[in-house]
């Protein structure tokens, strides 16, 4: 199962996520709860509130060795995965951690170890452990000052093979002992000397929850993460610190140039879109992220394991679905030209208020309907109402024509007996206008009265069907180009090494804006 996702998941099918309409959230609710621990060890499993994750990691208790009931596993990536274990409080920890060792594990996984330096500026060190030994074991990443809401461990997907993530050990110190003890006056949790230097007020324990630029972040907060409470912009990169804070960019050092999640924007250009910086889910502009889960069986009900997968097949389509278009023999855009002929209400079954009886002849006089506002590249049923008679032309011949998608002027003829099937639409061709415009026709015939009453073009819908192949072991796909407005459907399949194939995955449907 995956956790704390933006998008949506169809187990053993797609998840999809439009990526123009993400807004910051306040950072306090990016990352979960954070672990308490004043001057106690404190362990974050994958089990714990404390623990979330981002992308496509699956419990599992396979392999032994792990803490708890299990671990989180994902496999090789290119970083845009991650799982995090969360820490509360400015102090100093030795950090350690823990995997379950295989084969199959990566030989480079990159823990992130987000803490405050000694200018409490925050940094990020990255530490790179073989996982495919030293399994079971604590191993100590190193000695870190941890800083509340933003001291946190981080382990990626960029690596060479399945990533493990299961604890984090914090343990305490007596490196936090050699500071200056810090007076705070009003109890307020901020000391005196930092109210002092930002102008709030040592005494007064309220303006601890106040906050004094707008930002979004209080002076408590901003006190813990070391940025300016009177500067809703620390670095002057043209990012607020509430979004720095919410998306893990650094609010203390200008990063708006920079590329947190590398997917070709930089992190002041998704701030301006109102998208995540450290997602490639989320970017600006149109354009949807797809992902899935690895399908299991092969079309042939077969198993199909993960090692036997050589690329996956996303297609997606937009069915077109049109509004109706009704034109009536009353409406300004119908004629009859070549004569003047007189409506009638003789004969029941017309719509609207009346029809034209166009009196037998050889074509000279026809009724015209002109449609100006069809949606191009769509298709259209073309139905057509008449009142019956004895004394009704067996051979109406109806011709639409329109330009086609190659440019071409093309019509389609249906005849039809107008003495059977009067006062009830009669479905006629099918077509696909390459414009929005289109001329329907019924001309006299010598055979008897041809009737002109409402014609009705019915939207049909318009499948265009685009394909990707995605390799290299990757289970998403951001795709760029711009999709017209309306709903778009996507479907994934796997392919593997011998070229047998996975059923097409349930279909998941986007609305393009």
């Amino acid at each position: 199962m995956l956790g704390r996702k933006r998008d949506i998941l169809l187990m053993g099918g797609l998840a999809t996520l439009a990526g123009c309409a993400i807004q910051p959230s306040p950072f306090e609710e990016r990352f979960p709860p954070t672990a308490a621990g004043i001057g106690e060890e404190v362990i974050v499993d994958d089990s714990d509130s404390t623990f979330f994750f981002e992308g496509p990691w699956v419990t599992s208790s396979a392999s032994s060795g792990y803490l708890g009931e299990g671990y989180h596993v994902i496999s090789k990536g290119q970083g845009d995965n991650y799982a995090v274990w969360n820490l509360e409080l400015i102090d100093y920890y030795e950090i350690y951690v823990r995997w379950t060792s295989h084969s199959n594990r990566a030989s480079n996984a990159s823990y992130e170890v987000h803490h405050l330096d000694e200018a409490n500026r925050l940094v990020v060190d990255t530490v790179t452990l073989d996982q495919r030994s030293g399994g079971g074991e604590w191993f100590k990443l190193g000695t870190y000052k941890m800083s509340t809401l933003t001291g946190r461990v981080q382990l990626i997907d960029d690596a060479d093979g399945y990533v493990v993530a299961d604890a984090v050990r914090f343990v305490p110190v007596s490196l936090s002992v050699a500071e200056p003890v810090a007076v705070d006056s009003d109890g307020d949790g901020m000391d005196d000397a930092f109210e002092t230097q930002f102008g709030l007020n040592p005494d007064d324990p309220s303006d601890a929850t106040a906050d004094s630029d707008g930002d979004g972040v209080t002076n408590l907060e901003e006190y813990y993460v070391r940025t300016d409470p009177t500067n809703s912009d620390t670095d002057s990169d043209g990012i607020p610190d509430s979004y720095e804070l919410s998306y893990g960019l650094n609010a203390t050092v200008s990063d708006a140039s920079g590329d947190l999640d590398g997917d070709g924007y930089t992190n002041l250009e998704e701030y301006e879109g109102g998208t995540a910086a450290n997602s490639e889910a989320s970017f600006p502009g149109r354009g949807i992220y797809v992902s899935w889960d690895p399908p299991t069986t092969r079309e042939d009900g077969s198993q199909l394991d993960l090692s036997d997968i050589s690329y996956y097949v996303v297609r997606y389509y937009r069915d077109a679905q049109p509004p109706d278009v009704l034109i009536d023999n009353e409406s300004g855009f119908f004629e009859i030209v070549g004569a003047t002929v007189a409506p009638s209400s003789h004969t029941p079954g017309y719509w609207g208020e009346n029809y034209y009886p166009i009196p037998p002849g050889n074509g000279e006089v026809f009724g015209k309907w002109s449609f100006y506002d069809l949606v191009p590249g769509a298709g259209y049923l073309l139905q057509a109402r008449w009142t019956a008679g004895f004394n009704r032309s067996q051979q109406a011949t109806y011709n639409v024509t329109f330009v086609d998608d190659s440019g071409t002027e093309t019509t389609q003829t249906e005849i039809v007996d107008q003495t059977l099937n009067g006062g009830v639409w009669v479905d006629l061709v099918k077509f696909t206008s390459g414009q929005n415009t289109a001329v329907v026709r019924l001309g006299s015939e010598p055979d008897g009265y041809i009737i002109a009453d409402a014609i009705k073009l019915t939207g049909s819908g318009a499948t265009d069907v685009s394909v990707v192949e995605v390799r290299d072991n990757q289970t998403s796909v951001r795709i760029t180009e711009e999709l017209q407005p309306g709903v778009w459907f996507f479907e994934v399949k796997a392919v593997d090494t011998a070229g047998n194939e996975s059923a097409y995955s349930p279909t998941v449907t986007v609305q393009v804006q």
